[in-house]
């Protein structure tokens, strides 16, 4: 079975890498609109795979990227479905599989927009017609449900112009909701205040636990620290005044990031002294002597920093 699959793979790949041939089967096969819609001219064989390693004894693939008369790219996918049984059942969902990686590849070759893909399966298995459906949507648990939503445009929540107010009244979300929201504001102190003003950063630990009491006050904190390092001190001791009874939460978040910055600069001076010795070291292997190859190959060092060593 597998060496009459690759007979037929072979001849339908063969046939069709055959430009007339190709045209000739999109003229016969492709609605007339769409067809027409093809610049035939500038059709040309990719020598990419999308399907995947794993399905190549069911599948193959040739692929033809072409210009459409909308003057927009377009790439004509032909799957070949050679196997009898058909034991890949879900057909779309790999031809979704498949687009996406090929409109993929497309963007990484440096085009700012998606391609039209034009998707054509042959099949010619032993059971006929074709048993199963071509509509995607018949392979969800609930189609009509799925159709309403799936492949649809996303749902944006964009908080940028959702007015305070109204995100005030998302329940447990609204916290989230508004540091989100305040976490390109310049002082967060400001964003503390008013998070304390609406009562939100009280309740929190009677709603959701300290745990993630302290994830709110880490972030606030590590937010402020990454715009102005050098007064992070001062940030944590006027937090502390705006929200005295969370004082244990944010000195404990200040000393592990204290902790967290000693721990940095130990790293910082243990590479600086490893530097320092690998200096020495390859200094007085130059003054015995010894070739700049090996000393670069003993110490790590740069042929530049060894010629600095010598001057």
């Amino acid at each position: 079975m597998k060496k009459l699959t690759q007979l037929h793979d072979k001849f339908l790949k063969r046939s069709l890498k055959e430009k007339k041939i190709a045209l000739d089967f999109l003229k016969a096969h492709l609605p007339s609109d769409v067809y027409r819609r093809i610049d035939k001219a500038s059709l040309v064989l990719t020598d990419k795979s999308y399907v995947t390693p794993q399905l190549k004894e069911i599948h193959s693939d040739i692929v033809y990227h072409c210009r459409m008369m909308d003057d927009c790219e377009a790439y004509l996918y032909f799957l070949i479905e050679h196997e009898s049984g058909i034991k890949e059942k879900q057909m779309p969902f790999r031809k979704l599989q498949y687009t996406v990686s090929l409109m993929d590849d497309h963007l990484k070759q440096g085009h700012e927009k998606l391609p039209l893909i034009i998707s054509i399966c042959i099949y010619h298995g032993k059971q006929k017609p074709y048993p199963y459906s071509t509509d995607i949507y018949d392979y969800f648990e609930q189609p009509e449900l799925a159709r309403a939503y799936a492949f649809k445009p996303f749902i944006l929540v964009d908080l940028t112009v959702i007015p305070d107010e109204v995100i005030q009244q998302h329940g447990f979300a609204a916290l989230m909701e508004l540091l989100f929201k305040h976490a390109w504001q310049r002082d967060m102190l400001q964003v503390a205040k008013k998070l304390k003003e609406l009562h939100l950063i009280q309740s929190v630990e009677k709603q959701l636990g300290q745990s993630y009491q302290e994830a709110v006050i880490k972030y606030i904190i590590y937010n402020q620290q990454n715009r102005d390092a050098g007064m992070i001190d001062q940030f944590i001791q006027e937090l502390i005044e705006i929200l005295p009874e969370e004082r244990e939460v944010i000195m404990t978040v200040g000393e592990a990031l204290e902790q967290r910055g000693l721990e940095r600069g130990l790293e910082r001076g243990l590479k600086c002294g490893k530097r320092e010795k690998a200096l020495e070291i390859a200094q007085k292997m130059l003054v015995s002597g010894m070739d700049h190859a090996n000393v670069r190959r003993f110490t790590d060092l740069s042929d530049e920093v060894l010629a600095d060593l010598i001057d």
